[in-house]
């Protein structure tokens, strides 16, 4: 079964240096459609640095030319409508995104969804990452790279990895 990818994480996890954890946790087989891979590398929120990670990750991984959308949603990107779509059609094992809307639909779709903070949290279960690193992560992710996530949310996480 695959790994479909949306934007958002595969831009956060480059710029962590932690573009590894999707294949280490999630499974060898991903996905990320051809719209997806033109949107990050595009993207003006990634630097030279996260380019050359993401262009190194995105050669170890399937790009799919992909353009059909099952929904029509005007608070959904185009990307993530395809995205959506395709990882349903697929019958995709996890959809890795972070936009609420797209992982509340396609949980409804009855497809597993884990973000980049769902994800990095697995890496401290499965010994990958210590709290200590993901902590540090996640306050890089929000302080330097505009990740958001609600004082809640981040709580938790805080709570679910020990930190």
């Amino acid at each position: 079964m695959i790994v479909v990818c949306d934007a958002s994480p595969l831009i956060f996890l480059a710029k962590l240096n932690r573009l590894e954890l999707i294949t280490r946790l999630l499974g060898s087989e991903v996905v990320v459609l051809q719209c997806v891979a033109s949107e990050v590398m595009e993207s003006e929120k990634a630097g030279d640095i996260e380019l050359r990670r993401l262009n190194v990750f995105l050669k170890s991984v399937r790009i799919v030319e992909f353009s059909e959308s099952a929904y029509s949603s005007g608070r959904l990107s185009a990307s993530d409508r395809q995205t959506l779509t395709y990882a349903v059609q697929q019958r995709a094992r996890w959809l890795l995104a972070d936009e609420r809307l797209l992982r509340r639909i396609a949980t409804e779709e009855g497809l597993a969804t884990i973000g980049t903070l769902g994800l990095i949290a697995g890496a401290v279960r499965n010994g990958l990452v210590t709290p200590k690193e993901a902590l540090a992560d996640i306050d890089e992710a929000v302080s330097k790279h505009g990740f958001r996530i609600s004082i809640a949310l981040y709580q938790r996480f805080r709570a679910e990895i020990g930190g």
